[in-house]
């Protein structure tokens, strides 16, 4: 069948299931089998994995990639295998904007979404999010202070320093070596959107760790345009990756996760430090109104934050355990990439979760004014 063909079909189904003569699960299937995303009439078009919450079916939203495939297997399926209820892995971007016209359209088709751990409060607070239900999600099982009303910590990552081995045979680089392109020539990385770029600037400028936060935005623009025609700024991880991997850079603000993976592809020509990075806690929320209903949402939370899970995810996608039980099990060959194991996490610095909640909107937006103009 040709794909318009396939595309009509599945408009001829939609009109169906609006007039009440075919239910939305068989819609699904069909739209499935013909390889075209679900459309529903009443709630716009659909992603497959959406779709699938209608249908009852736990629906997670990451934001893609590799992270589809490594939470199935991490957190997924051993949910199945415990309860018979499919995990769905929607990597469709569950951004907070998306999530807020979700709820207030009346339209969420999302059970638990990624997210970072500032949102938690930040969309709570708006009424956009169930509470988390604390008697059947162990808090004691998450680091003190990633247990919110309204949201857990489902994993951790880092901002690190990714730098060329040989420039510093004997030391890793500080963000004052980071910017300093006189003695170190060549090109640097940071992230487009603030986070971790902001953090970098103000290290660099000589801001002492203690005393990042409340962050002066405007220092850390007024930094990072310095750097003039010496920075490239990723957008993506697999950007920040490859901007090494074609060697325009030569040392990047970037996710330890991309990091490992450099090191890894380029037989350590490329490494990484934990020194001046930081870190930072993701967190798994549930959107108000979740198709699959809150109690289920609250057993898949609980679920992920057995240590051998944690430890599962961190061996397929890098993302340290929220558990720090779980650190404390790792063998030897994972300590090292886990970014909140004792002796990594002593080098770093805590990104501020209250600071962020009240002003992420806002240093996005002078952020990316900022170094654009």
């Amino acid at each position: 069948m040709s794909k318009r063909f396939n595309e009509d079909l599945v408009e001829i189904a939609r009109s169906e299931v609006t007039a009440g003569r075919m239910s939305r699960r068989d819609f699904v299937q069909l739209c499935l089998i013909a390889g075209v995303a679900p459309v529903v009439a009443s709630t716009g078009i659909m992603s497959p994995g959406e779709a699938m919450a209608q249908a009852k079916e736990l629906v997670l939203a990451n934001f893609g990639g590799d992270a589809v495939k490594g939470m199935g297997e991490a957190w997924g399926e051993p949910f199945t295998k415990d309860t018979g209820i499919n995990v769905v892995v929607d990597g469709a971007t569950p951004l907070a904007g998306k999530i807020k016209a979700m709820v207030e359209s009346g339209k969420v088709v999302w059970d638990v979404c990624d997210a970072d751990g500032f949102l938690c409060n930040q969309l709570g607070s708006q009424g956009l999010l169930e509470d988390v239900d604390y008697s059947i999600v162990d808090k004691s099982m998450v680091r003190d202070g990633w247990a919110w009303p309204q949201g857990v910590a489902n994993y951790t990552y880092s901002f690190v320093i990714a730098y060329k081995k040989s420039m510093f045979p004997d030391k890793p680089p500080t963000y004052a070596d980071f910017f300093d392109v006189e003695k170190y020539p060549g090109k640097r990385t940071m992230w487009k959107y603030q986070m971790g770029a902001m953090e970098a600037c103000l290290l660099g400028d000589g801001v002492p760790p203690d005393q990042l936060y409340p962050a002066d935005i405007d220092r850390a623009v007024k930094k990072a345009k310095s750097f003039a025609d010496n920075i490239i700024y990723w957008e993506s991880g697999a950007s920040s990756q490859q901007l090494f991997m074609d060697e325009e850079v030569v040392m990047g603000n970037i996710w330890n996760t991309r990091s490992s993976i450099l090191e890894r592809d380029t037989d350590g020509e490329v490494t990484w430090t934990w020194d001046q990075g930081l870190f930072c806690p993701a967190a798994f929320v549930i959107p108000k109104g979740n198709p699959a209903g809150a109690k289920v949402a609250n057993e898949f939370l609980a679920s992920i934050l057995i240590p051998e899970r944690q430890i599962k995810l961190l061996e397929l996608l890098g993302n340290g355990p929220s558990n720090p039980k779980a650190s404390e099990m790792l063998p030897e060959n994972l300590r090292r990439l886990d970014p909140g194991y004792p002796t990594n996490l002593a080098k770093q610095i805590m990104r501020n979760e209250e600071w962020y909640e009240k002003n992420y909107d806002l240093a996005v937006e002078k952020w990316l004014d900022g170094i654009s103009s």
